[in-house]
This record gives C-alpha cells, structure tokens and sequence, in this order.
C-alpha cells in the first residue's frame, strides 16, 4: 500500500489510499467521491502504524493491515426490529394488522411450562383425590348398609304389629314407632285388643276355678295397662282420645267382675284404689284433650261417667272419677263464658289441672 501526494493543480493536501486503479472491475461503484473532506476523514481514521526508534512512523507493509472485506463493512447481525410489530406481539395481536384482537397463532417455546407444572401439581394431589375417592367409596357402602339396617327395621316391625306387640316393646323400639304418622291408631288397636284378651283370661279362669278372683288381683292386672295408655295419650292423631276411652273400659272390666253385692270391706277399698288410680290418669288425658282443639261433646261425657258413678253409688262405692269430673265441668263452663268468637270474661279463668 502506498501514498502519493497528488499535485496542488488538483487536490492539495488530501491522500488517497492506491488500492487499485480506477478502471479496475474491483472498486466498488458506491465508493466515495475522491474530495479533500472524504480524503481528510479517510486520513484521520487510519490505524495507528508503528513508529521507528527515531521517531519517523513506519513505513506500513502488507501484511500489518487486516484483510479488507467490504461486505463485512456494512453488514448487520440482525434486521432492524419493528416497534409496531414488537407492541402488537406484546398485546397479542398480529404484525399485519395492529388493530386486530386475534391471537398469534405462532406457538411458544415457554409454551411446555405450564403443562409441566400441572403434571407435577396433579402429582401433588393424587394422594389427597385418592384418599377422597376411597373415602366417597366407604360413604357409599355405608349408605347401602344403613339402607338394608331401615329395610330389616321395617320387617322387624311389621312382624311386632301382626303379632300385637307394640306395647310391650323395650322404650328404644317404642320411640321409633311411635314417630310413624299412624302410630296412635296402631298402638290402640293393640291394646284395645290386649285387655280384651287379658278380660277374657280372667274371666274363663274365675269359671275354671269355681271361685271368685278377689278385687285386688282382677284391678292390679288391669292397673298395669296405664303406662301404655298414657304413652298413647301423648301420640299425635288421636292418642289422648283413644286413652280416654280405654281408662273408662279398664274401669268398666271391673265393674262386670262382680262381687259389688258381697258387701266385703276389702273389696270396696280395692275398688276405691283402682278407681283413684284411673281417675288420676283420666284427668292427664283430659288435659291433653282440651289442647287437641277437637271437637268433643264433653256434656255427653260427662252424663256417661255420672251415670256409673250413680250405680256404684248404690254399692257404697265412690267417688268415681271426681278429679275427672271437674276438670271436665271447668272446661264446659269456661268456655259457655266466651262468646261467639270472642274471649272469655276475666271473671272466669281457664281450669287448673292439679
């Protein structure tokens, strides 16, 4: 490589680098013009050369210059990024049109992650779903054992009731009969039918023995009979009507025992107990009656126990059922004090049920 200073007719103080002649096919036609400004900065950006020990740069050769290529000159790493293209891609919508909301359908490479953490997050969980699972399944057989429980529990049932043994069930089995909506007339007819039977007993017993059963003996079998009657009394449905007319059958049985005309002390002081026994189961009952709300013809009622209480009046039996009787006359006159949909005056007050 070599400089030569051109003449000051053409262009004084500028230098030229001698690569090759102007004709020559390897110059580049987008060169720059040969003029004193290009040949200055041309001038000031060459490379440093070597300077000799006495101070005169040197002279440089060939082989201290790098290879010149002049693709490398202005070629770029990349193409100039777009900022449209780059904002649209942020917001997910296409380089094409910027105002579209489509998504860009170019897959991503981050794409994968996702679907990574889902797998390790369902690895996570399976012993929990598992153990849920297991669970739901036990859930599941026990519903089915609690079902065949209830079916054999209504076998169970059914076969008390067709064999008429509803009253004497031990208290647990009696309180789940007792929640069915027909358990005030089931239990009734039962009983109802038991003291038939027990009546019926006593009496074929008295004829096989040819002698009278006492008082005392007839009664205690029949006092049994008032816990079932009272457990009826309080069954929706009916209960406590029911149990008013079992009482008055229980004393009714004794009455067509017999042995009123004997006269004998201890039998009219049985009859007294057990009657005072019945009277005060008949006044529960009563009371629960009254709060029924149903329409009962108490008047008639009444007139039916008076008129016993007249029979065995003339035996020197009574009183009979008087707990019984005024609580029922209380009622009757309580509410003939009330008026036609009105409230009773304050000078009466709603019977007391000692």
């Amino acid at each position: 490589m070599f400089f030569k200073r051109l003449s000051r007719g053409s262009r004084s103080n500028s230098y030229i680098e001698d690569f090759a002649d102007d004709n020559s096919p390897s110059r580049s036609p987008h060169a720059p013009l040969d003029s004193p400004r290009a040949s200055n900065h041309q001038h000031n950006t060459l490379p440093d050369r070597g300077i000799s020990d006495r101070g005169i740069p040197s002279t440089p050769t060939t082989k201290d210059a790098p290879p010149f290529d002049s693709k490398e000159m202005y070629s770029r790493s990349q193409p100039p990024a777009d900022p449209y293209a780059r904002a649209a891609h942020t917001n997910g919508m296409s380089h094409g049109s910027r105002n579209s909301m489509a998504v860009d359908p170019a897959p991503s490479k981050a794409e994968g992650a996702p679907d990574m953490l889902l797998r390790a997050w369902a690895e996570t969980l399976r012993p929990y779903t598992d153990k849920i699972e297991q669970l739901e399944n036990q859930v599941a057989d026990l519903q089915n054992f609690i079902d065949q429980l209830e079916h054999q529990r209504g076998e169970v049932h059914s076969w008390i009731d067709k064999r008429g043994l509803r009253p004497d069930v031990p208290p647990s089995i009696a309180k789940v009969m007792d929640a069915q909506p027909d358990a005030a007339t089931t239990l009734n007819a039962q009983l109802d039918r038991k003291i038939t039977i027990v009546n019926f007993d006593l009496h074929r017993l008295q004829d096989d023995l040819n002698d009278s059963i006492s008082t005392a003996h007839f009664a205690s079998a029949m006092t049994k009979f008032l816990p079932d009657i009272s457990r009826l009394s309080a069954l929706p449905g009916g209960g406590a009507k029911f149990g008013f007319d079992l009482i008055l059958k229980l004393g009714g049985n004794l009455n067509s025992h017999g042995g009123l005309d004997s006269g004998d002390p201890a039998d009219l002081s049985a009859r007294r107990d057990f009657y005072a026994q019945l009277d005060q189961a008949m006044v529960e009952v009563v009371r629960r009656r009254f709060q029924d709300g149903e329409d009962w013809p108490v008047g008639r009622e009444i007139k039916r126990i008076e008129k016993t209480a007249a029979y065995l009046r003339n035996f020197g039996v009574e009183p009979y059922f008087p707990a019984t009787l005024d609580a029922m006359r209380r009622e009757v006159d309580y509410r003939g004090a009330a008026p036609q949909g009105g409230v009773p005056p304050a000078a009466h007050s709603p019977p007391r049920y000692q």
